[in-house]
């Protein structure tokens, strides 16, 4: 099947892209208003992008062309703080998702803890196994006048959290961070399966074209 994406509606397009680009990883925003209100919301149109300079790219959007409040709050501050989630903390970040009226703090709907940031103002979850402070390089629109959609937002990662247990020395382990990545739809899913590709060569990287016999799976408790 051949598909032209001009040929979609919204929930269409949403579906298929949403369906065939995973497992996306989770960015959970926390950002602040100018007037200092706090706002915690999930993304997952999110990903790293380089490592020198270490930049991150997340792709917040509008509902019923509005903006949403992140996206309202990174546009005024040019700050905010990518907390990563693990899968103890999936269903606080899926309520986090609700579209609230303005005076609800999403912090205490999640019920998780705002720890104080090292760089920027807003401040990090601490129940996160890994949070990154960011700050923004650029905003690309996306979407257009007549129909607003999603921004790209690109920012330098100026502080790294992580939790002492989820490093061995500086690389991270990803039994202990256990994140979940999006699917299509409700979808969700976790890290816990993993397979060990080695890197090719230049002597015979034909030889590593045969599916490797080494998978595994961490078994952590859900």
């Amino acid at each position: 099947m051949i598909i032209d994406p001009a040929d979609l509606d919204r929930r269409e397009a949403n579906g298929l892209i949403n369906g065939l680009v995973t497992p996306r990883p989770i960015a959970w925003i926390s950002s602040l208003a100018p007037d200092g209100a706090r706002n915690l919301a999930p993304f997952s149109f999110f990903g790293a992008f380089s490592f020198d300079p270490p930049i991150i790219g997340v792709g917040p959007g509008s509902r019923r062309a509005v903006n949403k409040d992140s996206l309202r709050n990174i546009k005024a501050t040019g700050e905010f703080v990518v907390n990563l989630v693990d899968r103890s903390l999936a269903e606080r970040a899926n309520a986090s998702s609700a579209e609230f009226e303005p005076d609800v703090d999403e912090w205490l709907v999640a019920g998780v803890t705002p720890a104080v940031s090292d760089s920027v103002a807003p401040p990090r979850v601490q129940e996160s196994p890994a949070s990154l402070e960011c700050r923004v390089s650029q905003i690309i629109e996306l979407g257009t006048a007549a129909q607003p959609s999603n921004n790209l937002v690109v920012a330098w990662v100026v502080r790294v959290h992580v939790a002492d247990a989820a490093l061995d020395g500086l690389a991270p382990r990803p039994e202990v961070l256990d994140l979940v990545g999006r699917l299509g739809g409700d979808e969700w899913c976790t890290t816990r399966d993993r397979f060990t590709l080695p890197r090719p060569t230049g002597r015979d990287p034909s030889a590593l074209a045969t599916p490797s016999r080494s998978s595994h799976r961490i078994g952590l408790p859900r």
